[in-house]
């Protein structure tokens, strides 16, 4: 007979994972005679995550299907206090739903950048506050904007540090904006990254001088995005960590990773401060 499970679960419901991102909603470890197995509810993204981050571990198909526990994987090792601490992470960030999968092999987001609240309406989320004044959207001092960005970056460090996978990074990408006379955002949090770990950055460039943003194109012209990117850098054979202010379509961040795999890279992983709300 394996130990009592060990458990961290809320509600017995079936869960219904977002399709644009979900959190780790609950999570079980059991012992069995020969081994250890995660059980779990989330989206299916969530197994690249845990897998990617734990290579001697192997997702396994579940005898029948749990609307509490979807997914399991198996451990043939005593998990750690580590596993504990990644699984943590996973249950306060989003696990982005990758549409091009090709390209990027995991994402994650702190947040939505709004949701609904209860009566229907449309509220931005703390995170999707702090964003809008370092965009400057709204009327903020230049001391609140700095203070905003300290806030975003500090959060973002906190994740690649804990996130077992996204701390095997070594290169970080940031999205590069769409007009040539402006700093984007993400260049500045992607720089504020990498000097937090001493990372290299590696630098981005793009075949159109000024574009539209992507939340702005028709459907016609974001598939071009995926072409859009170059990396002069060899990255061969390295993990590394495409960093973005806010996940629109997915299309920017997928452009980006696709040159990263053409410049060599093994592992493309992303991290953006909010998801947008709308697909």
């Amino acid at each position: 007979m394996g130990s009592p499970p060990l458990s961290h679960a809320s509600g017995t419901e079936r869960y219904r994972p977002d399709k644009r991102a979900s959190r780790l909603e609950a999570w079980k470890l059991e012992e069995s005679e020969t081994c250890w197995y995660l059980w779990y509810r989330s989206s299916s993204e969530t197994t690249q995550h845990i897998i990617g981050a734990l290579p001697r571990a192997k997702a396994v198909r579940t005898l029948h299907h749990d609307p509490e526990w979807p997914y399991r994987i198996r451990l043939d090792f005593a998990p750690s206090d580590a596993l504990t601490d990644f699984l943590r992470i996973l249950e306060n960030v989003l696990v982005i739903e990758r549409e091009y999968q090709f390209s990027l092999d995991a994402a994650v987001a702190l947040d939505f950048y709004s949701r609904q609240d209860a009566a229907g309406d449309v509220q931005y989320t703390d995170i999707g506050r702090l964003l809008r004044r370092i965009k400057g959207y709204e009327a903020v001092t230049r001391d609140d904007a700095e203070s905003a960005g300290r806030q975003v970056i500090d959060l973002m460090e906190g994740v690649v540090s804990d996130h077992a996978w996204l701390s095997t990074a070594t290169r970080i990408i940031p999205v590069p904006g769409h007009s040539v006379t402006e700093v984007a955002t993400s260049v500045r949090i992607g720089a504020a990254l990498a000097g937090s770990f001493g990372i290299p950055l590696t630098q981005v460039t793009t075949r159109s001088r000024d574009r539209k943003p992507a939340k702005h194109m028709p459907p016609s012209e974001r598939k071009d995005l995926l072409d859009e990117f170059r990396i002069e850098e060899s990255l061969a054979h390295r993990t590394v960590l495409v960093v973005d202010d806010v996940y629109h379509t997915g299309r920017t961040m997928a452009g980006v990773a696709r040159a990263a795999k053409r410049a060599g890279a093994d592992v493309v992983l992303g991290l953006a401060g909010a998801r947008n709300f709308r697909r």
